[in-house]
């Protein structure tokens, strides 16, 4: 009967979030386009990513922080925690791992979690933390969560929840709709796993696990979500015979598929690529100034290149640094253009608008630190247009960051090259 009441307690405390998103949400609102992290957080979703926290929430969790090496704060897993202590509030209780799990995916954490549950006469649980410490000693960086509940006796009862964090995942909607595709992008933290094999293995609802290839850095879309249900994502690293699991999160298939939009009776205004490319110099060095970081100038001679590079990925409708028939690249393309050579730090992205755009690069750690890149003094931004005409077309962006050791590139001429 307790067991009974405790699943019945777990759904209910679940599906809250659910409910109270539906009826916030606006119906006047346009649908969220497969994997659009910014349309999914404008209308309420819950995403799979982590949410770092640096300005601590109290005492106690800046104390669990500093008692673990490498201990960061996390807001999805201090949400794991809470649940978790919600429902295992009686001194008796004991936190199982498949009740962990699906708390986790609901909170939509991508790491692997575990929980550690005791009982104090009210100060702060010492010997979990330590056991923490122990369990992570020497990876470089811990997310870390917690929960505590104050009784009138004294005691206290708390939740403290951790994962090891060596990867890191791009945003994407945790709940989606039948037949919806979902891109999944994973970047390696941990030095020690530099260089090593990625897999994604993908538990559907209802029959076997599919294993599927990844490789960093880059986005490979999942078009495969055809059954309704709670999906599991499995991302590991291999090294020899050694295997880490590096990322473990679900997407739930239980979403209705979007209402077709309203037939316009007129495009909607396009933006001028020219026009954007300005904006969005401005909005990075507006990012790197709250970042502490000098603002870059922009360098007109690799224009032709950034453009051309945008052009080619608008026409191939794919965001690419490589394009295979089309292009190697602008660094490879530069070796040919100028000389002396920079060092190139590039991001892409595609969206509706330029602002869209540059928060998908933002959202995405691996090309927010491109765009944040310290020693970089001049940036080229080349925005290009989809040349289609049924629809409202994308902008393609192409921002290439630059180092100068030996100075500024000049443009070779023909017979130079």
């Amino acid at each position: 009967m307790g067991a009974r009441l405790l699943r019945i307690l777990l759904w209910t405390l679940l599906a809250l979030p659910a409910l109270v998103g539906c009826a916030g949400r606006s119906a006047g609102r346009g649908p969220v386009r497969p994997g659009d992290s910014v349309a999914a957080r404008a209308a309420g979703i819950t995403e799979v990513r982590f949410r770092p926290v640096f300005e601590l929430p109290g005492e106690d969790a800046a104390r669990l922080v500093e008692a673990v090496p490498g201990g960061q704060w996390d807001r999805g897993l201090a949400e794991v925690a809470e649940v978790l202590l919600s429902l295992h509030v009686e001194r008796s209780a004991y936190i199982d791992v498949a009740t962990t799990s699906l708390v986790t995916a609901r909170a939509g954490y991508p790491g692997q979690v575990h929980a550690m549950r005791g009982l104090t006469g009210g100060a702060f649980p010492e010997q979990l933390a330590a056991a923490i410490a122990r369990a992570t000693a020497g990876v470089p960086a811990v997310d870390l969560g917690l929960a505590v509940r104050r009784f009138d006796d004294g005691t206290a009862l708390w939740v403290l929840t951790w994962s090891r964090h060596r990867a890191l995942l791009d945003p994407l909607p945790r709940d989606i709709a039948l037949d919806d595709p979902v891109p999944v992008r994973v970047d390696i933290e941990d030095p020690a796993l530099k260089g090593a094999a990625l897999r994604l293995m993908v538990a559907p609802p209802h029959g076997p696990v599919e294993e599927l290839r990844l490789t960093e850095g880059l986005t490979r879309w999942l078009d495969m979500f055809h059954e309704p249900g709670r999906w599991r994502l499995e991302v590991v690293a291999r090294q020899g015979e050694h295997t880490e699991v590096l990322l473990l999160f679900s997407v739930f298939v239980d979403a209705p598929p979007p209402e077709p939009r309203p037939l316009a009776t007129r495009m909607p205004p396009v933006e001028n690529p020219i026009a954007a490319e300005q904006a969005l110099l401005a909005q990075l060095n507006a990012l790197r100034a709250d970042n502490g970081l000098a603002p870059v100038q922009w360098f007109s001679t690799f224009e032709p290149l950034v453009r051309e590079h945008s052009a080619y990925m608008a026409a191939v409708g794919q965001a690419r640094h490589v394009i295979d028939g089309l292009t190697p690249g602008v660094q490879v393309r530069a070796r040919s253009f100028a000389f002396p050579f920079a060092f190139h730090h590039e991001a892409v992205a595609a969206a509706l608008t330029a602002t869209e755009a540059m928060q998908l690069v933002v959202d995405s750690p691996a090309h927010r630190r491109t765009l944040l890149c310290e020693p970089c003094t001049h940036v080229t931004i080349g925005a290009a247009l989809e040349p289609v005409l049924d629809r409202q077309p994308r902008i393609f962006v192409t921002w290439e960051l630059l180092e100068f050791p030996k100075g500024p590139p000049r443009r070779l001429d023909a017979a130079e090259r």
